[in-house]
């Protein structure tokens, strides 16, 4: 897996494809999170909404943007 990792080389365009991914995961778990805490509840407070996206956001660019990256990587 390191060696793969050493060997990969990504342009400008990928990595921006990758960050875009991810925020985009993010923003749409932070939606569907505050809409089952609003469906819960009945209201939502401003730190919950920061919290939430701050950690989904977080979590999408760390998690689904390296999958963006490698998953349409052209044959050279």
């Amino acid at each position: 897996m390191t060696a793969l990792a050493l060997n990969l080389s990504f342009d400008r365009t990928a990595l921006m494809r990758g960050a875009l991914a991810g925020i985009a995961w993010g923003l749409m778990m932070t939606a569907a999170l505050l809409g089952m805490a609003y469906a819960q509840c009945g209201l939502t407070c401003d730190l919950d909404v920061a919290t939430t996206t701050a950690i989904s956001v977080g979590t999408g660019l760390f998690a689904i943007g390296p999958l963006a990256l490698i998953g349409r990587r052209t044959a050279r």
